[in-house]
């Protein structure tokens, strides 16, 4: 592994503030955890000018989040949306982009749909996962297209030092059951861990006016992970999730029609790395996701639809001096689909190459980066990026960088075809963005803040027009720009550890000057924990103002608060027994117009983890 000074401690001490969705107890070594995603290799926070936030195994068992939606929902930048409940279709909102615009890794690799061109969140069993990396801000230099409004990365759990069988029970409200067993060891040069979850829910009907029957969702899952030291300067690790089950939702196509949905989420990955010297290091990566849905419809055959991603990685760390490091790389990515429309082009390959230099000169530390895409459907794209940092102060930080994106046209853009007449277009071109962000970050003995001003501009918005009546294509016709301000703070008051994040948006569509479909222009989350002894109580309030559902700005929904109460009792150091209100006050709101939320709901669970 590279050894070398580069961004010492005592000058960025000072460095990316993390407010942390849940568990602000963490706040004082929050600039200690450690981030791949941002740049590609593993920095702490204090290391990285990417805004950056990091959720750890134990901020998701401490928020006893049901699933991704609960779990991210009001983290600084993002707000989530769900069309009616666990196992319902997820809508995520990164800096006010499309879900189309935010890159998803599991474990390095790139997951989603290559059809829809979205990440089915909603299906990511949060039993599986060890930490998540929230990388704000284009990411196009280091991993291509999708990433404009950021990067998600899902790390699966492995294996840490002194664990054994560990276990989890849960009931709750729509009569929700989840089930979990883990495994994970090691010796001297081999860790191990493989798990298994079950989640179960009735759930409620999803969609008001409608069929008014309960919408249910299993989803069983299983992850392993292996890692092999060869030698001290090499090692071999092996990562799997798969995750399948059934879903059952409401459309307003058919208002009396029963539909349901197989699918299969599944992610598998080799990484090799190897440091031949002090100042190299090379990691070679490959790995396969799968998206795979069956659709029906009044227990009848319907639809099916099938993603296949490949991906091959080489990239070179290259320590230049104490204070310098070079990156080189080189990706290929291959795309696969198949189901029942037919699509004239069902794969396509993407090969890239990428650079970034990192480097300090005093109290100013420099990232810059370069890639090229080279994509057998839309050809070629060049993005960049720029960051500069200084320590104004010991304590005072001061970051601006400047990035560019873009999104690729997915297969239905290009290749889509129904029977009625509409189409996709083969002569589309990728959405292109350029984003601009100011950020001050501060760290003071009462906790830490930070202030993040950020423009995006995004060009050639791929949207489906009406070219004949009933008929329609995808073409590049919107324009829309994006200014944000991001805003937290963590401290401690009274034993009380609080954390709060405000994002303030003005989302626009800048052909018609509308505001963007689905965007809250204001969103608060504030959380609010403290131990007591054997016992941790804590409390999550959010708000989101309201936002409208289509482009003309005529329909939308209202804004909403709700209050979550949350308590663990620590029985034994291995033992622990959690509880939740969530919505404690009832209200009735909607995150997608026109579909339920659940109400109030109450989880109680069982926990045990060997120490």
């Amino acid at each position: 592994m590279i050894r070398h000074k580069f961004y010492p401690t005592a000058v960025l001490s000072t460095a990316l503030t993390l407010v942390l969705p849940v568990d602000s107890s963490q706040a004082a070594t929050s600039l200690d955890r450690v981030n791949v995603t941002a740049n590609r290799m593993a920095r702490t926070i204090d290391e990285t000018l990417a805004a950056v936030t990091v959720i750890t195994r134990e901020d998701i068992q401490n928020s006893q989040a049901k699933d991704i939606t609960q779990l991210l929902d009001g983290t600084q930048g993002v707000t989530m949306s769900s069309n009616g409940g666990l196992g319902k279709a997820t809508g995520i909102r990164l800096r006010g982009t499309d879900s189309k615009h935010v890159l998803v890794l599991i474990d390095g690799v790139r997951i989603g749909s290559a059809t829809l061109g979205t990440t089915a969140f909603q299906d990511i069993p949060l039993a599986q996962i060890e930490r998540i990396e929230i990388v704000r801000g284009p990411r196009s230099q280091l991993y291509g297209a999708d990433a404009v409004g950021g990067v998600i990365q899902i790390f699966t759990r492995k294996a840490k030092a002194g664990e054994g069988i560990s276990a989890e029970a849960e009931y709750g409200s729509h009569n929700t059951r989840r089930l979990a067993l883990g495994v994970a060891g090691g010796r001297e040069r081999v860790d191990y861990s493989l798990r298994v979850a079950d989640l179960r829910s009735d759930g409620f009907s999803a969609l008001k006016n409608n069929n008014p029957d309960e919408d249910g969702y299993n989803n069983r899952s299983i992850s392993g992970h292996l890692g092999y030291r060869l030698s001290d300067e090499m090692k071999l690790s092996i990562t799997a999730l798969r995750a399948a089950g059934e879903n059952e939702y409401d459309s307003a196509w058919g208002p009396t029609d029963l539909y349901e949905t197989d699918f299969l989420q599944q992610a598998v990955s080799g990484r090799l790395e190897y440091a031949p010297g002090e100042i190299w290091d090379i990691t070679l990566s490959a790995g396969e996701s799968r998206d795979e849905t069956t659709n029906f419809t009044n227990s009848s055959f319907d639809s099916t639809f099938n993603t296949k991603r490949r991906q091959l990685s080489w990239q070179n760390d290259i320590a230049l001096s104490d204070e310098s490091i070079l990156t080189l790389g080189f990706d290929f990515l291959r795309d696969q689909v198949e189901g029942t429309s037919s699509y004239s082009v069902n794969q396509r390959d993407n090969r890239a190459l990428f650079a970034q230099y990192q480097t300090m000169l005093g109290l100013n530390d420099f990232v810059i980066g370069l890639r090229h895409d080279d994509n057998e459907s839309f050809g070629d794209h060049n993005t960049g990026n720029i960051a500069w940092g200084r320590a104004l102060t010991e304590n005072l930080r001061l970051v601006a960088s400047y990035g560019t994106g873009f999104r690729a046209p997915t297969f239905n853009d290009l290749y889509y075809q129904d029977p009625w007449g509409s189409s996709g277009n083969p002569n589309l071109t990728p959405e292109e963005s350029e984003s601009l962000e100011l950020s001050l970050r501060g760290r003071q003995a009462w906790g830490e803040w930070n202030v993040n001003l950020f423009r995006t501009d995004i060009e050639g918005l791929i949207d489906w027009v009406e070219i004949a009546p009933f008929t329609y294509q995808p073409q590049n016709v919107d324009q829309a720009r994006i200014d944000g301000l991001e805003a937290g703070v963590s401290t401690e008051l009274a034993g009380w550890h609080l954390g709060a994040n405000l994002t303030l948006l003005d989302p626009r569509n800048r052909t018609t000057g509308k505001l963007l479909t689905d965007r809250s222009e204001r969103t608060l989350r504030f959380d609010i924990d403290r131990a007591l002894g054997n016992t941790e109580v804590g409390a999550t309030l959010q708000a989101r103002s309201h936002n409208f559902s289509n482009a003309t700005n005529t329909l939308g929904t209202a804004g909403f608060a709700t209050l979550d109460l949350r308590v663990a009792r620590h029985l034994s150091p291995e033992w622990t027994l959690r509880g939740q209100i969530r919505n404690l006050f009832d209200r009735d709101y909607e995150t997608v117009r026109t579909y339920n939320t659940g109400g109030r709901e109450l989880f109680v669970s069982v926990h045990y983890q060997p120490k």
